[in-house]
């Protein structure tokens, strides 16, 4: 028998953790798009407890589109964004990096700020990515590491900002004492839809005065607290 575990953690944090949306149901459609000069990729954020703001991003190339005002129209000076920074720092490992900035959605909500995109790749293998941004402007979320864009809306991987979150495992499967060094390591993150579509909270968004809690209940009845020190 596998021992269970909770997290506890402030009410703020995990506000509607709860409940969920579901995801596969969001409108797909964009309203307007540039005439592209490669093969775009897509892949859909959105953001809030009830998922009601969308953000398209497409990739063309070296460029990506961003809707930045959440409006459906990718037409729009300045949504087209380029790399502001790139390198080759091995025959094997390439990266670059895009500096967005602020999500400004026309339904007033956020600003999401510090919105930036970061593409590696290794070996000649396929881009990876990585999404940071500050939900409102103060929560700090990730998402990717893998490759994000697929090649039609309707396949894009949907990637949920300031949803609701929940402790997973990560790391390691199982928790056992019989380890010769027993580890338990958690993220607090909020699913998605579709592969590689998980976003996880920045540990820096969870206060230092807040202490997250494992309680751990042993096979027969023993039940055991331990406090989550270490971050990062």
């Amino acid at each position: 028998m596998k021992p269970r575990w909770l997290i506890a953690i402030s009410s703020l944090l995990l506000a509607g953790a709860a409940w969920g949306i579901d995801l596969s149901t969001l409108d797909r459609t964009i309203g307007k798009e540039p005439s592209y000069q490669n093969k775009p990729g897509y892949s859909l954020l959105v953001f809030g407890q009830e998922a009601r703001t969308r953000v398209w991003l497409v990739q063309d190339g070296e460029k990506i589109y961003v809707d930045r005002n959440a409006n459906g129209d990718l037409t729009e000076p300045g949504e087209g964004v380029n790399p502001t920074s790139a390198r080759a720092a091995s025959s094997s490992y390439r990266d670059k990096k895009y500096a967005i900035g602020a999500i400004t959605p026309a339904d007033k909500s956020g600003p999401h700020k510090d919105f930036e995109i970061t593409a590696y790749a290794e070996d000649n293998g396929p881009w990876n990515y990585v999404l940071k941004l500050k939900f409102d402007g103060k929560l700090q979320q990730f998402a990717g590491w893998k490759p994000v864009f697929k090649e039609s809306p309707h396949k894009a991987p949907v990637f949920h900002f300031g949803g609701p979150l929940s402790a997973q495992p990560i790391r390691f499967a199982q928790f056992s004492l019989k380890e010769e060094k027993p580890e338990l390591h958690l993220r607090f993150a909020t699913y998605g839809a579709g592969e590689f579509s998980t976003v996880s909270l920045g540990y820096e968004a969870i206060p230092r005065e807040v202490e997250p809690v494992a309680l751990i209940q042993w096979p027969g009845s023993k039940t055991e607290t331990v406090k989550l020190l270490s971050r990062c």
